[in-house]
């Protein structure tokens, strides 16, 4: 692993979270021009750390499906989100837009901050889809919003199947088989034996209460995954697949047949994690076995990615790598996610591609090779991920990340990290220190201020945040003492 981790890094040195039969929707006949327009299928997982896919070459966790798709295109090891936080991160991801620059600045808790959502006003992927003749559906977890305006089929999706909060329990603990292992941040949490409020199930624009709870989530977000593809394929339009695991996140729980795969890892709640990798991995399997079954992998786009990093408080996450953690921070192990990227059709397999890509990237790629011909829309932020993929020599990209107070940007080989209400600004070489351990803006004022100048510059272009904040924290993740935002 260290032989991997050292060659990424110096390739770094340039860069910028069985379905019921009212479910099934008869796909439309398509428009004409959507004829070769590519099937796309997201896969978006939950707080599943940098190091946790095997496709970068960990051997800790193997994830031979997810795999699958780097194999046939890319595992971009400088892969970005919009936040490290799940709400956030996912507006961005359906938008492709900094979320903050329309005021979707913080988390939605759990008991939904009111009139917090994804605003109308910004277009989701699947509503930039629909006029193309694209046919859609949402599966999982949705959490940008529990309103009926943010509702996933008023905002482009077709059909959906899932739950609208940031988690939720994925099984009836009784269920003969489940391995329910509790950690050491589980005080204070509700308890296992019901799904409360936003975290239930539901389907269809009726929002039908699903009964399910005896089966596994992971599974049921598969087999809904699945059918849909299956139906959708055999219909004239291209489709749009969102597919938002809420696996890996808490709570742990994992079926019994996948926790006894891993005895060889001692901490039970490691094991546990590494349990559910390994039974997500296995729906991703499905799913593209249902592609290739169908005949139409050749030219189905397929995106995986995490929505941020993982949360070093459960005690699961992977300390001997310097992006193991950061949930909730602008660490590195924060915004830097698994990301990988395949359409056969128009991309020969890249293997690990060292440039750097955002979340923002997806969709201005999607809208390119659904309706090339088109203008793209203005306030689109990224770039198209083929392109990325297949461009040699150095890249000066820039990203800026922030949610007041904490901000971060990265260029280069050089990462800066702000606090300001705790009135620090740090600098990071990510290629010597990788671990962000040793600020060095004392010794390298230019690139200090440049990208001070390139935070400051982000921070005063944005609205006030249409909710609020509900906390900052100071938290020690391996060693390292930074800021949580939520």
């Amino acid at each position: 692993m260290k032989r991997v981790l050292t060659s990424l890094l110096l390739g770094t040195a340039t860069l910028l979270c069985a379905p019921a039969s009212s479910a099934r929707v008869a796909p439309p006949s398509a428009p004409a021009r959507a004829a070769q327009a590519p099937n796309v299928v997201v896969i978006l997982v939950d707080d599943l750390g940098w190091p946790d896919v095997s496709a970068y070459g960990g051997k800790d966790v193997p994830t031979p499906n997810i795999d699958r798709i780097a194999a046939s295109g890319a595992a971009f090891s400088n892969g970005y989100v919009a936040a490290s936080v799940c709400a956030v991160s996912r507006a961005g991801l359906l938008t492709g837009q900094m979320p903050m620059r329309f005021g979707f600045t913080y988390n939605i808790n759990d008991e939904g901050d009111e009139g917090a959502g994804l605003p109308t006003s910004e277009k989701t992927i699947a509503e930039r889809l629909k006029p193309l003749g694209y046919h859609t559906g949402a599966f999982g977890k949705w959490h940008v919003g529990a309103q009926d305006r943010f509702y996933p089929t008023n905002r482009g999706f077709d059909e959906f199947f899932g739950f609208l909060a940031g988690e939720t329990v994925y099984v009836d603990p009784k269920t003969p088989g489940i391995v329910t292992t509790p950690t050491k941040a589980d005080a204070g949490k509700p308890p296992f034996e019901t799904r409360r409020g936003n975290g239930v199930v539901v389907e269809g624009p009726e929002r039908r209460k699903v009964d399910n709870f005896n089966r596994y989530l992971t599974t049921e977000i598969t087999d809904h995954a699945v059918d849909f593809i299956d139906r959708a394929s055999r219909g004239k339009q291209p489709f749009f697949s969102y597919v938002a695991y809420n696996a890996p996140h808490w709570p742990l729980q994992v079926p019994q047949e996948w926790y006894d795969r891993f005895a060889h890892i001692k901490d039970p709640v490691r094991r546990t994690y590494v349990a559910m990798i390994a039974a997500m991995d296995a729906g991703v399997g499905r799913i593209l076995d249902k592609l290739e079954e169908r005949g139409i992998r050749d030219n189905t786009m397929v995106v995986f990615l995490s929505d941020n990093g993982c949360p070093v408080q459960f005690g699961f996450c992977n300390d001997a790598h310097p992006w193991g953690a950061g949930k909730f921070t602008y660490l590195e192990g924060g915004v830097r996610v698994p990301f990988l990227f395949s359409w056969p059709r128009a991309m020969k397999p890249k293997g690990v591609v060292d440039r750097p890509v955002s979340s923002l990237d997806v969709l201005p790629t999607i809208l390119h090779a659904a309706a090339p011909k088109q203008a793209m829309p203005r306030e689109l932020e990224g770039q198209d991920l083929i392109a990325s993929a297949s461009r040699k020599g150095p890249d000066n990209r820039l990203l800026v990340w922030g949610q007041a107070p904490v901000y971060a940007a990265r260029q280069g080989e050089w990462r800066l990290w702000r606090s300001d209400d705790w009135h620090q600004t740090k600098l990071h070489n990510l290629a010597q220190d990788p671990w962000e351990k040793t600020d060095v803006s004392a010794d390298h004022k230019a690139e200090t201020e440049k990208l001070n100048r390139a935070v400051e510059s982000f921070a005063k272009s944005l609205p006030a945040p249409l909710w609020k904040l509900h906390f900052t924290r100071k938290v020690m993740i391996d060693g390292r003492e930074t800021e949580w935002v939520y």
